[in-house]
């Protein structure tokens, strides 16, 4: 995508999108998990399918990664070309996580076809995160989250869409369960919402380990995280909020300044400081 790519620029105004579905006998039940990449989106997905759980039988749904679709004019492209299939299963409910869209699937979310839980951070915060995890360049993951960054403004005029903000989700996930199971129409009660996000919780824990344990550079990360991994190896509810400055170490000033000039509309609108000036000591 583009640095000049716009949803409003390619016609998708909420108010202005229609989508049929005739052919479709029964329309499942379709929820997407999307927003900006190391958003808590996998956390999201993984909520609703434990809430939906409750009422649908597990083989009646299907759920999983759909990977990332580069958008491009209002073609629509792979992930597009999968939900469509998916639809035409007899499937009573679809819950689908992705960072980017085609055509297809974001006139389904505008139309109230399909919910659409957006999960959002600063996304300095988020390049300097995947940067780190995975040992990308600068660049292309900019454009990667840039590419997951350019809806945030659609969804945010959007009636159908929940927006949840990352440290929600990390310092009240009580609270973002809750906000969930309401917007997927479900009437809990705090036992049920709890025992949701003990589940959810335990599944993040476990994911987290694991990547941290992939993604250490040196002894002073391995330190860190298994300083963390005594803890968090217990019970859910003891996972502390465990600070890692090494994960946005990857960031330099130059970097930072960039992303931070590139991303001021989007970060003035996530309320995100717009200082070039990063909040950690960049090398």
């Amino acid at each position: 995508v583009g640095i000049n790519w716009h949803p409003i620029l390619q016609g998708l105004e909420p108010e202005k999108v229609s989508f049929y579905s005739n052919n479709i006998s029964k329309f499942p039940h379709t929820v997407f998990c999307s927003g900006m990449p190391r958003s808590a989106s996998r956390w999201s997905q993984e909520t609703c399918e434990e809430l939906e759980k409750l009422r649908t039988p597990v083989d009646r749904i299907d759920c999983g990664y759909l990977g990332e679709n580069r958008i491009s004019g209002k073609n629509a492209l792979i992930v597009d070309a999968f939900v469509a299939n998916a639809i035409k299963k007899n499937y009573i409910t679809l819950i689908f996580q992705s960072h980017s869209f085609g055509t297809r699937v974001l006139k389904m979310i505008l139309s109230g076809l399909a919910k659409n839980i957006y999960t959002y951070r600063d996304p300095r915060d988020s390049i300097a995160s995947i940067m780190r995890k995975d040992g990308c360049k600068y660049e292309p993951t900019f454009d990667f989250v840039f590419s997951s960054l350019v809806t945030f403004e659609l969804f945010l005029v959007d009636n159908n869409s929940l927006l949840l903000p990352y440290s929600e989700t990390i310092n009240d996930p009580i609270s973002a369960t809750t906000k969930i199971a309401n917007y997927l129409d479900f009437d809990l009660t705090e036992d049920q919402i709890n025992d949701v996000h003990l589940k959810t919780q335990r599944l993040a824990i476990d994911r987290r380990n694991d990547q941290r344990r992939k993604s250490a550079k040196s002894s002073k990360d391995i330190k860190i995280i298994d300083q963390g991994l005594q803890t968090l190896y217990g019970k859910p509810t003891d996972a502390p909020n465990i600070k890692n400055p090494w994960r946005y170490s990857s960031l330099n000033k130059t970097q930072y300044a960039d992303a931070t000039k590139k991303l001021r509309i989007w970060l003035l609108k996530m309320n995100y400081s717009i200082s070039p000036i990063a909040p950690w000591n960049c090398q």
